[in-house]
């Protein structure tokens, strides 16, 4: 009797009775699968982490090639800059070439070889590069000649084509000149390419 009396309420119940047997299917499916929701958010972040470095890339990646063909030609440019340290003459040159322009009277000009442990002395290391193409090539001189043609001379080379480093400056008056004139003592680091 009893399931008579059910048959016969779920007949009269009947749109009760479908939305209650449709809660209590939704409510089984939610907490069957309540556990999985947090690996789809976690899953949908790292989706999302991805898509926008692919969305990077792709937009930085839009001048990519002209981007790579203006710095080889920058490099070409630096390496024309740059001094061999086999090839004094032209390095000797490139100073006195200075000399007859200022006026000054160069002497003692001397190519001086760095050694490594005297290049790695600073505080701040840097990572080493796969390919060492520079190194750094070392000169000292003995100048004379005006205030005005010293500072000339300091200009020209701080101004010109070669990247230096001024290591040690020393200026006097010579004991035995008794006009304008000073003696300059200097020494500096030059960029150069390694040795092939």
């Amino acid at each position: 009797m009893k399931f008579e009396a059910f048959v016969e309420f779920v007949r009269k119940k009947l749109i009760l009775t479908i939305s209650g047997l449709i809660l209590v299917v939704c409510a089984s499916v939610y907490l069957l699968h309540m556990d999985k929701k947090a690996d789809l958010d976690s899953e949908i972040e790292q989706l999302d982490i991805r898509m926008s470095a692919v969305l990077k890339n792709m937009k930085n990646s839009a001048g990519l090639e002209e981007d790579l063909v203006a710095v080889s030609e920058l490099i070409e440019q630096l390496d024309t800059r740059l001094f061999d340290p086999l090839e004094l003459a032209t390095n000797y040159n490139y100073f006195y070439k200075i000399e007859s322009n200022t006026g000054v009277s160069l002497s003692g000009l001397k190519q001086l070889e760095v050694k490594e442990s005297e290049t790695n002395k600073s505080k701040r290391r840097m990572p080493k590069s796969t390919k060492n193409s520079y190194q750094k090539i070392r000169y000292h001189m003995n100048a004379t000649g005006e205030y005005g043609q010293i500072v000339n001379f300091m200009r020209e080379l701080e101004g010109g084509s070669s990247f230096y480093r001024l290591e040690k400056f020393r200026l006097s008056r010579p004991k035995d000149s008794e006009g304008e004139a000073l003696s300059m003592d200097v020494s500096f680091l030059v960029l150069g390419r390694t040795e092939s």
